[in-house]
This record gives structure tokens, sequence and C-alpha cells, in this order.
């Protein structure tokens, strides 16, 4: 059975923090190494916890609001400098794919320059992303439709795509929600899960911790935290529901799974 460990390099929610990072999860099977999301301070966080710029084989970005992309270039840049030579898979919401390719090439992370290939991706619509067992389902949520009457009025390109992401590997599955429209958007993938990553931010606690009860959720980690996130407020919400199984997320935090 694969070992399988999630580290939280960044938990703040979009206002940068001095003792948070922004969204950026390390997820490690064996000895593999994928990265979700990569906010403002990833890169130096990534060193923090002694992870191998070498090791990490691709990133899913779940959507382009700054605090879950802003430190994808020096990322890339960091893995130039640490002198990779595998190639590097990034994953982007496919409405994103030809401006992010540009703002590279902008920033002179040319494709000519690099000594490593960088894959740029779209985030599958109908299939899953597959990396030597690991399984990872995108789940498209409502986070982005709030812009929707602005990309309408002024015919903007924007498909408003956000996904939650639903990971599998052996018999072990947890969900990293990003950010949603609401707790609704995931209820339905709920069942059995052993890990429940959610974002803070945007979600009703009450209906969500009733749901993680009915659905057998192992354990459920709330992150995206504001400065102002009322924690204990949500804990002793939990414990109400009879759950012992709710943390607040901390930089640094490892969970096996």
């Amino acid at each position: 059975m694969a070992k399988i460990r999630l580290t939280i390099l960044g938990s703040s929610a979009g206002m940068p923090q001095a003792d948070r990072v922004n969204a950026g999860l390390a997820l490690s099977v064996d000895k593999r190494l994928l990265l979700l999301d990569c906010g403002g301070g990833v890169s130096a966080a990534f060193r923090r916890y002694w992870f191998d710029p070498l090791a990490v084989e691709r990133v899913i970005i779940t959507h382009t609001h700054p605090d879950h992309i802003s430190d994808l270039p020096l990322f890339v840049q960091m893995l130039y400098l640490a002198e990779r030579r595998e190639p590097f898979g990034i994953h982007l919401p496919s409405e994103a794919l030809s401006y992010i390719q540009d703002y590279f090439q902008a920033l002179y992370l040319l494709r000519e320059k690099l000594p490593f290939e960088v894959e740029f991706l779209p985030i599958p619509k109908e299939t899953d992303i597959r990396a030597d067992g690991i399984i990872i389902h995108p789940i498209p949520n409502t986070h982005l439709h709030g812009y929707r009457s602005l990309i309408e009025e002024y015919r903007l390109p924007n498909k408003m795509q956000c996904y939650s992401l639903l990971i599998s590997v052996d018999n072990k599955t947890m969900l990293y929600s990003a950010d949603l429209g609401s707790e609704k958007d995931v209820l339905p993938y709920l069942k059995n899960l052993d890990l429940l990553v959610i974002e803070s931010t945007h979600i009703g606690v009450g209906r969500l911790f009733q749901a993680v009860v009915e659905n057998n959720v192992r354990r459920v980690v709330l992150t995206h935290l504001t400065e102002t996130y009322d924690g204990e407020a949500a804990l002793a919400a939990a414990r109400k529901a009879g759950l012992d199984n709710v943390t607040l997320a901390a930089d640094g935090m490892r969970i096996d799974i």
C-alpha cells in the first residue's frame, strides 16, 4: 500500500497574512510529488518544508485567482535554478492556457531558455488526470459564477472555470475543495472520504458538518482561513454535530492518509 502524505504549504485566504502563505498543498505518494495550487509564498514554503524541487512532477491550478496561482512563475524559476531536466506539467483551466503561456514569455521564462519542458495542459472536462496510480477527478464548481453579469455585460472571454479535486490512491480518497460557490458544490462527493480539505470562506459549516456525519468522512481540515476567522466557533459547531475529527489548517501541517 502506498504511503500518502498531504502537506499544507499555505492555508491563508485571499488577503496576504504575515503568518500564513496563500493556497498550496504538496501531495506525496511514496516518492511521487504533486503540487495543488501555487499561491503567494508557496515556493518559499516548498523549500521551508524540505521538498526537493527536482522531485515534483506537476502542479494543478484549480482556478486563476491570484492567491491560487501568483507564485507559479517563481516556482518554475526555482526549478530552473535547481537545474531541473525532467519535464514539468502545469494543469490549468482551459480558459487560462494561452494567457499564462504569454505571461511566462513576458517574464522571460522562455521555452528556448529552460533546460526542461514545461507542459501546459488543460484540466480535462470529462476525464481524469492520471499519474501512475494517482487518479485526480476534477469537479467543476460555482466559485467564479458571481462574475457572470460582468462577463456578459462586457462580453469578456472568461468562462468562470474553477475545480475541486477528488483524489484516489489505492483504496484511499481525499477531496480538496479549492474555493467554492458554497458547500453545495461538493456535498455529492463526500461519501466515505478519508480526508476532506475544504475552504472556510464561502461555506456554511452547519450544513457541511451534517453532511460529514451522514457521509462518514473520516477527517476534515478547514483551510483558506482569514485573519478574522472564528476558528473556535467552527470547532464548537463541529463538536455540537458530534464530530471530533475537524481541525483548522496550519502552514506546515502534515497529514498521513
